[in-house]
């Protein structure tokens, strides 16, 4: 496999799980993403698969030589590549560009983005996200919420993403720890399906990155509607789930990725916020047993 074939397959996974986890906007459809708006990375993306294998040849090593080749005239660049400068011209045309030099205004252009992102101090900020979130563990009053975990007919856990997903499991393995039965549900579909079951003295702990997860709500105000309590776990923002859940709890979340071209966000906030609930309930049975 080609180096650009293991990037564009890395690209595509990439997009799935942060559509996945409602991290990111992606768009799937490709006439959305043939505009005029586009840049190097996203002309390449959703062209390559057009191309011939002597084509991608070029287009590989043009990926990886950008700043060398926004130096060239089309006809060096053409040496460059073993071939001529209508063959260049070709695979311009042929990625979505006009010509050459557009080509190279938007490889330009997108070397010049990487170079204008500020770099970020991961680790102060992954220290400012942390206290954040203790900070709005601190300013709510838990006792209602463990109540209702520990008196709960069955508790239902649900993920909306993948990475929320693996940090719902921990959540579900912390209660379990402490004698607490509960079901983690995977999927929409099953979701809506075992809510058309619970009622009143049943709890459902939904835990999300934006709480817009619009394939959910309907389940949710089904659950309102038979008296279900509810558990949002969101980030600081006004949502749905946040509008709609009978408890919040909330997390802090921040940019890593210093691509101007790629929203993604850490979610390492929610597993301390999931962890705060389970060992203040763990607290909680303990002074029971006292």
């Amino acid at each position: 496999m080609f180096v650009y074939d293991r990037i564009k397959l890395f690209y595509r996974i990439f997009k799935w799980i942060c559509t996945f986890n409602n991290n990111t906007d992606f768009e799937n459809n490709d006439v959305n993403k043939k505009d005029e708006k586009m840049n190097f990375e996203q002309h390449v993306e959703v062209n390559y698969d057009s191309l011939t294998m002597s084509e991608k040849e070029m287009l590989q090593f043009i990926v990886q030589h950008k700043e060398l080749i926004v130096s060239k005239t089309i006809v060096e660049v053409g040496e460059l590549l073993l071939t001529s400068k209508s063959t260049v011209l070709r695979l311009a045309k042929k990625i979505g560009f006009r010509g050459f030099t557009d080509m190279r205004y938007s490889i330009q252009d997108s070397i010049s983005k990487t170079k204008s992102v500020d770099k970020i101090d991961l680790l102060s900020q992954l220290q400012m996200d942390i206290q954040k979130t203790f900070r709005f563990a601190t300013e709510l009053d838990f006792l209602p919420i463990l109540k209702k975990i520990y008196e709960a007919s069955q508790v239902i856990l649900y993920a909306t993403g993948f990475t929320q997903n693996n940090f719902t499991k921990e959540l579900s393995n912390e209660l379990f720890l402490s004698h607490r039965p509960n079901y983690l549900v995977s999927g929409e579909t099953n979701f809506s399906m075992l809510a058309d079951n619970l009622n009143k003295d049943d709890l459902v702990i939904i835990t999300s990155l934006s709480g817009n997860t619009k394939g959910i709500q309907t389940t949710i105000n089904k659950l309102n509607a038979k008296g279900v309590t509810i558990i949002g776990v969101t980030e600081f923002s006004d949502n749905f789930l946040k509008n709609n859940s009978t408890y919040q709890l909330f997390y802090e979340i921040s940019r890593i990725d210093e691509n101007p071209d790629l929203d993604s966000r850490s979610m390492s906030c929610l597993y301390i916020v999931l962890m705060i609930l389970a060992r203040k309930y763990r607290e909680f049975v303990n002074k029971l047993g006292d």
